[in-house]
């Protein structure tokens, strides 16, 4: 089967770096296309390259708006590069601006922390409730993504409940709030931007070891079974509790259950099968074979949990 290429980066391509994030990353323009495109390494000994690869495969499965990356090398580390898709003259406005703002209206008592807490981490924010984003979801300016196309969706938050779906079947722990993001164009029209950033997903930061434990043990509380229960998002509930992924998306689905059974639907049709053909793709040494099957479980499992949501929205 032929391989993914590894796009090398010629060393004098870096240019700017990256403020946002916590690893080492740069934007260059691509002689190749012209496009501007963000080049990022991943952590040694994690698997954040392979996991951004496949999930635009998944993405592509389910007909979810998302970034495009692919395998890189630049100065002998490894990464991945992704074009911007944020057009020429168009800014992005991330989601720790919008809250602000929007807390500034709400509550001009309560100042939202823009800025990362004490860990110096995107988490552990109380004023970052879910449903005050689905609700920012709901403006009535704000447009689809550029450039989507979907017959059975016309709002925006529709998208959007598409995306806390994803997390749960990757079990991505990152939606944090620079990780969604809206763009508006020069004439100001709005526009949710597409998914991005997923390299906390399909368990890539365990090792090889500890998956291999998992996926052998006879003991309930350490299969993979269990391990994705226990992915949280950085939201919080309006009681100050922290949304675990599968908790997210039901929230979502309480007061958007149109919405909530169409990605269902879409899920339940998935043929993991074609996941499985881009993991075969992966160059080998980007990826080991315990890693192909655990994250193979990873989504075996958390689509049985996802499908008996749908169960229960339909009773």
């Amino acid at each position: 089967m032929e391989k993914l290429n590894i796009i090398e980066v010629p060393l004098y391509k870096y240019e700017s770096i990256e403020p946002l994030g916590t690893k080492r990353k740069f934007w260059f323009l691509d002689d190749n296309d012209n496009l501007k495109k963000l080049f990022k390494i991943g952590r040694p000994n994690t698997g954040e390259n392979w996991v951004e690869v496949v999930v635009v495969e998944l993405c592509n499965l389910l007909n979810i708006p998302h970034a495009k990356y692919e395998f890189a090398i630049w100065n002998e580390k490894e990464g991945t590069i992704t074009p911007s898709f944020v057009p020429k003259d168009h800014r992005l406005i991330h989601g720790n601006e919008l809250l602000a703002k929007t807390y500034k209206l709400l509550d001009k008592n309560i100042s939202y922390p823009m800025e990362k807490n004490e860990d110096n981490k995107s988490y552990k924010i109380r004023e970052y409730k879910l449903k005050l984003v689905l609700a920012i979801m709901k403006a009535e300016f704000l447009k689809l993504p550029i450039n989507y196309q979907n017959t059975k969706l016309s709002k925006p938050i529709d998208v959007f409940i598409g995306y806390i779906m994803l997390d749960c079947l990757i079990s991505n722990q990152d939606r944090h709030h620079e990780n969604w993001s809206w763009i508006i164009s020069p004439s100001k029209e709005v526009f949710l931007s597409p998914t991005y950033d997923h390299a906390s997903g399909l368990g890539c930061r365990e090792s090889d070891e500890e998956k291999i434990e998992r996926l052998k043990t006879k003991d309930k509380g350490r299969m993979v079974k269990h391990f994705v229960t226990r992915a949280k998002t950085p939201f919080f509930d309006n009681k100050d509790k922290n949304l675990k992924t599968i908790e997210a998306f039901k929230l979502c689905a309480d007061s958007n259950k149109d919405t909530a059974i169409y990605w269902l639907n879409k899920l339940e049709n998935l043929d993991i099968t074609k996941v499985e053909v881009i993991f075969k793709k992966i160059p080998e040494d980007l990826i080991s074979e315990i890693s192909i099957e655990f994250a193979l479980k990873i989504l075996e499992e958390n689509k049985k949990r996802l499908l008996e949501i749908k169960e229960a929205l339909l009773k």
